[in-house]
Formats: C-alpha cells, structure tokens, sequence
C-alpha cells in the first residue's frame, strides 16, 4: 500500500512538471481506479501557485512536544468524563435509593464521592489548559490540525464516546426488557448519553472543521458543547461538596471513627483481662496498667476515655463526640452497636462477645 501511495505522488508530481490540468489529472486517476478521495489527498499535497516545477505544501509533523500536549489533553479529558459520571451516579444512588437493590453489595460511601471530586477538580482544568494551549498553537498554525497523533486519538476518543453510547442503548433496552426501569436508572442512562454524546458531537466537529461546514459555525457549536460540559462538571462538583460536608466537618468525622477504634480497642482490652483475671477491671487505670497495653487518649483533647465497671459481666466504655453517625451515613462506619450522636456517647459492653 505504501508503494502504491508512493507511484501516485510520482505521477502527480510528474503530470504538474509537465503543466497537466489538475482537472485532467483527477480525471484520468479516478478513471485508472483511485478513489476521489486520494486524489485529491495526492493533488492538495501540492500547492496550486504558477512556477515552472511543483511547488510542495508544508504538511504536519509529528513532535514529542506536540505528543506530549495531546495526550495528556486526552488522557485528563477520558478522567474528567469517568469520574463526573461516577460522582453523578453516586448522587444519585444516595438521592434515590432503590428498593430493588436490597440484595445487592453496593457500597456508596464519602470516600468515593470525594475521589471523583478529587479527580474532576484536577483533571477538568488541566484538559481545559492543554484545550487552550492547543487551540493556540492551530490558531497559529492551522496545518497543525493534520496533525497524526490529533488525528489518531480524535479517532480514539470518538470511538470511546461511540462505544459508551451504545452500551447505554444496550443498558437500557436491557432494563427495559427486565421491568427494571425507574428514575434513577433513566437518569443515569441520560447522564452517560449527554457525557459521551457530548465529546463524541464536539470531537466530530473538530475533526470536520473547515470540510463540509464552516469553521465559524464548527466554532461556536463546539464553544456551546464545552461550556455546558463544564457546567455540568462544576454541577457534580458542587453537589457532590454539599452533600459530604465541608472539608472541616470531613475531619471531625475522621477524628470520631478515630474515637470509635479506640473504644474498640479498649472493650477487646477489657474483655482480654476478664478472661485472665475472671472479672472485670475496676477501672481504666487498671484498664491500661496491664504489661504491654498502650494508653488511649482523645486525638483532639488529649483527654483519656472512659471506662466504667456496672457490674461482674457488664461495662462503660465513653468518649466525647463531633458528630452525629445518622447525619454521615455513607462514611463506612462500624458495626450498628457503635453508632453515636453528637456529644458524651457511652456504649455498654460485656464480658463475652455480642
């Protein structure tokens, strides 16, 4: 294939030496049997400008520079796309929960929420730079358009976005035919459609910019799919922020599960020196006195717990707390028997497991 490519330049650079029409050299190579389109991708590699030998035109080149820009353009922009759809989708799943999955082992924590904001607070601005910075470098240079490796992951990408929308078609006929349609699920279906859709209609323009539509008119479509992809990125972010709490109430969580670890630690301790000793300690000095036992204290007051003996087979462990479990309850907290409300918390223990 590459030789054949080779004889065609040859002859259209020869048929051009020679003063051949270009019309004359379309015809009779369309005619041999070569497609319109590689002959016109042979003639245009030529400019049309009078001098007595063909004149070439400057075609793209492909730079580690220029690769390095693309694909990290791509890769942040195939990031951004994931985790916004994941954010929404956890939304969502808190938003509406569904009875159906009762069954199910899905988990939808905090922690999950704030990877996919993490990730869309770092990943949207740096495709949304690398976007920029390109754009520029085409502005001043529109062969780099041509460009193989824009071209090679455009290509790509449609063929991400082609697959997500046809896997969402599938879902939902899916779904349909199961009798499991409900709002959450067509939600998400949208979520998934408007995303993929969205880079696939963008990236398509791109690529036919300046062919079979003006530029200014690929222009402004491709402004208004960037604009609301963004919007609908500071959407996930910001919803996503207010339903885990502020960066500050994030912490007094983690400092509570700190707490209950330490409340855990001190009834297996408990529990331990009942089983040595056949009774309980009398009290946390006891407690924490025994060879080897570590001294538990408050991560924010530096205040020792406490622990209370009611009686031969039944104890107090206490601690002072921030928040409220049933206000966070997608933080991954422990077993039902440690959950708490804001303030002093006590939880009875026993001698024997529960």
């Amino acid at each position: 294939m590459a030789s054949a490519t080779q004889d065609l330049e040859s002859f259209v650079r020869d048929a051009l030496a020679q003063g051949t029409p270009r019309e004359t050299i379309a015809s009779t190579l369309t005619g041999a049997g070569w497609s319109q389109a590689q002959v016109q991708r042979a003639l245009n590699a030529w400019a049309d400008v009078p001098f007595p030998v063909p004149v070439p035109r400057p075609r793209a080149s492909l730079s580690a520079r220029e690769a390095f820009f693309y694909l990290l353009m791509f890769a942040a922009l195939y990031m951004a796309a994931w985790h916004v759809c994941d954010l929404l989708f956890t939304i969502l799943n808190r938003t509406f929960p569904d009875a159906a999955d009762a069954t199910r082992t899905y988990e939808f924590t905090d922690a999950s929420m704030r990877w996919s904001t993490a990730s869309i607070i770092i990943a949207l601005p740096v495709f949304l730079w690398m976007a920029r910075i390109v754009a520029r470098s085409v502005s001043r240079d529109p062969l780099a358009r041509l460009s193989p490796v824009r071209r090679w992951l455009t290509y790509l990408t449609l063929f991400l976005a082609a697959v997500s929308l046809i896997g969402d078609m599938i879902t939902l006929v899916n779904n349909l035919l199961a009798g499991d349609l409900n709002m959450r699920f067509l939600l998400k279906v949208l979520i998934v459609a408007v995303v993929a859709g969205s880079i696939f209609s963008y990236y398509l323009l791109d690529l036919r910019r300046g062919e079979d539509m003006s530029s200014h008119a690929a222009d402004r479509l491709g402004k208004w799919l960037a604009v609301g992809g963004t919007l609908l990125a500071v959407f996930a972010i910001g919803t996503g922020i207010w339903l885990m709490g502020s960066p500050s109430s994030q912490r007094e969580v983690r400092i509570d599960q700190r707490r209950i670890e330490d409340l855990q630690q001190l009834d297996e301790a408990a529990r331990a020196f009942a089983k040595a000793n056949n009774a309980l300690p009398a009290d946390l000095a006891q407690l924490q006195g025994q060879p080897g036992s570590r001294i538990l204290l408050d991560p924010e007051s530096g205040a020792p717990y406490e622990y209370v003996r009611v009686d031969a087979n039944r104890f107090l462990v206490c601690a002072d707390f921030a928040t409220d479990t049933a206000r966070h309850p997608n933080e991954g907290w422990p077993a039902q028997e440690w959950k708490h409300g804001a303030g002093r918390q006590c939880f009875t223990r026993t001698r024997k497991a529960d």
